[in-house]
């Protein structure tokens, strides 16, 4: 496994990567201390995770974790940063994290946010996540289907019958949490950027809710897990990053 931690504080770095080891002895850890630098590894390095801090020293706030996305769609975005708000959470969710740890948290919860990602899953903390669904008006949204995930970080992993989905859709709802628009998951999976539309159409539908970013609190509020995704090529993001940029989703 390896993980990109992009921080412009050394002894950050250097305490979160210790820490990542003691959960993962076999996990590499790579460090930039800039977005440019941040951006540099993305694009040349097979990577599982990054951990992006917004606070950086050439592009502080969302454009950081923005720009990221745009040059490595596919790739996982963690965001850890002291900013504990509700609105840079909600964010940072708008803007395709799987992730988001206060750098006030636990070890454990570092650890849940690394596994359920790697799981492919969504990690939000749990403080802000009813916060976020009341915001959202989605206080009482259930998750339909025959086979309700089991809540909390914890869960098994979640199949197309157990959510009540076909595998398309399935495919097109692990894609959709990696952060990729809609035209990148067709390219992806090979089909018509509509038809990709009117699977996420189907998936909101489905769970009784308007919009992407209610879904991925949905996804974390659940503990549900879409299986492991697999590490993407940088060479073959940058066919995802072209169509990306033309999204409208």
């Amino acid at each position: 496994m390896r993980i990109l931690i992009v921080d412009d504080h050394e002894l950050f770095r250097a305490g979160l990567a210790l820490l990542l080891r003691e959960f993962f002895p076999n996990i590499e850890v790579l460090h930039a201390s800039t977005l440019s630098q941040g951006v540099k590894h993305a694009l040349g390095e097979l990577l599982n995770i990054v951990f992006l801090d917004l606070d950086l020293p050439d592009d502080n706030g969302y454009g950081a974790l923005a720009k990221l996305k745009e040059s490595r769609p596919s790739l996982p975005v963690i965001v850890i940063s002291a900013d504990e708000s509700v609105e840079t959470i909600s964010r940072c969710i708008e803007l395709r994290a799987m992730g988001y740890v206060p750098k006030s948290s636990s070890p454990e919860a570092l650890h849940a946010a690394i596994s359920a990602v790697l799981a492919g899953g969504v990690f939000l903390p749990a403080a802000s996540i009813a916060r976020l669904r009341c915001d959202m008006g989605t206080d009482e949204a259930p998750v339909s289907g025959p086979g309700n995930a089991q809540p909390g970080g914890d869960s098994e992993m979640s199949s197309a019958s157990g959510l009540g989905l076909t595998p398309r859709e399935f495919e097109t709802l692990a894609w959709l949490v990696r952060g990729l628009p809609s035209k990148a998951i067709a390219l992806r999976m090979g089909l018509e950027d509509i038809t990709v539309r009117k699977y996420v159409s189907h998936l909101l539908a489905h769970f009784n809710l308007r919009r992407r970013t209610e879904l991925i609190v949905m996804l974390a509020d659940k503990g549900i897990k879409l299986g492991v995704p697999p590490v993407t090529d940088p060479a073959h993001d940058r066919s995802l990053s072209a169509v990306g940029q033309q999204r409208t989703d």
